[in-house]
Order: structure tokens, then sequence, then C-alpha cells
């Protein structure tokens, strides 16, 4: 509910702002530029199938934690490289999927992605451009949990750890100081201690999952 709830507050903003932008001064960006930004992705691999155990949800009704999916949240530092029609970007990332079950319960994973983009500008509002990127502290949570026909409640924690992440991302400038970008970007995970806590708790027991995603990110420059 509350990913679909952002990605139409991001929808709504871009219809209300784009019946003006006719009249925006062309997008040229100077020197370096702070910015922060939020986005919704989806992909990757199933880590953990959530139980709905509301009065009335089905056996089958199920929520999965995947390892591309989450909210994205963000901020960084974007330099425009002299008179050339490139853009150097840097950004840290708090990426976050989680679901809350009944009694208390929470699963999530979360990660903190830090990102290097080198953009061209393909015209004065379009920029397309590839990257690397490194999901440091990923981790797989369980507040509350308890395994199917087991009432006994346990907290636990999965240390994962991540490959070199590869970008490739678009941007539209709608404003001069706002814009839209869709990426993709594939990267892969896998538990620090494949034969402990992660072959009893994770879907897919020990083994390598991928994080590979789609994203929309709204983002906000600051000067």
């Amino acid at each position: 509910m509350r990913k679909t709830l952002l990605a139409a507050s991001l929808l709504s903003s871009f219809v209300a702002t784009a019946g003006a932008q006719s009249s925006e001064a062309a997008y040229s960006p100077q020197g370096l530029r702070p910015f922060i930004g939020v986005g919704l992705a989806a992909g990757g691999d199933t880590l953990l199938r959530v139980r709905n155990d509301a009065e009335g949800a089905s056996s089958q009704d199920r929520t999965n934690i995947r390892a591309g999916d989450g909210l994205d949240l963000r901020l960084g530092l974007s330099l425009k490289l002299g008179g050339l029609p490139w853009s150097l970007q840097t950004a840290v990332a708090y990426h976050n999927d989680q679901s809350n079950g009944q009694d208390n319960t929470k699963y999530r994973f979360r990660r903190i992605p830090i990102e290097a983009t080198l953009l061209w500008h393909a015209t004065d509002r379009a920029r397309v451009g590839f990257g690397v990127r490194k999901s440091a502290n990923p981790v797989v949570k369980i507040d509350n949990g308890r395994f199917s026909n087991d009432p006994t409640r346990f907290d636990a924690k999965v240390d994962m750890k991540s490959s070199i992440g590869f970008i490739v991302e678009g941007e539209y400038a709608v404003t001069p100081g706002w814009s839209l970008k869709g990426r993709y970007v594939y990267e892969t995970f896998r538990p620090k201690d494949p034969d402990g806590l992660a072959s009893l708790l994770l879907d897919g027991g020990g083994a390598k999952v991928k994080g590979d995603h789609f994203a929309i990110q709204s983002v906000w420059y600051l000067n």
C-alpha cells in the first residue's frame, strides 16, 4: 500500500508540473550541485515469504521481501565536467524493503548503496549514462517472527554481502531543479554465513540471490 501511494504521488507531481514546463528556463546545470531523491525499486529474487496471519487470510496470502524491491532515499552531488556534455554524480542511498505482519512482526531487507555514475547530456533536458555501486551493510532482519504452525516468537538477523553493481539510467529534467529518473541495476547478494541462519530463514537458503531491479526516482537539485 505504501509503495502504491508513493508511486501515485510521484506521478501526480509529474502531471502537475509538466503543464508549466514550457515556461521554465532550459535545463543547463553548471558546477557542483547537491541533490536529494526518493524512488521505488522492483525486482530481484525472493528473500522471505511473509505469511499474512490476519483473520480471514488464506493460507496462500503472502508478501514477498525481494532483493531488489523497496523504497530508495538518497543524497548526492552532481558535477558538470567543464564545457563537456558530461556530468559525474555520486550518491549515498538508503534502500529498504519491509513488511509488517500481525502481532508486531516485522521483516525487512535493508542496505546502503554507494554509487558513482557518468551521464551524457543528450539534450538540454535529457541525460543518459552508466555507473557502478556497492551496497554496504546489507542485512535481512526479522523482529518477533515465527515459523508456520509454531507459536514461538524470535528475532533474527542475517548479514549479507554484495557484489559490485552496475547501473544504466536515463534522466529527464522536468524543471531546472527537478528531474525524473528511470534506471536498471544489476547486482547480487549472498549470506556471509550460508550454513547458519540463512539456511533456515531465507527462501533460497544460503544460495546467492539476484538483486537486479528497475527503479523510478524523483530528484531535486538544491541550487
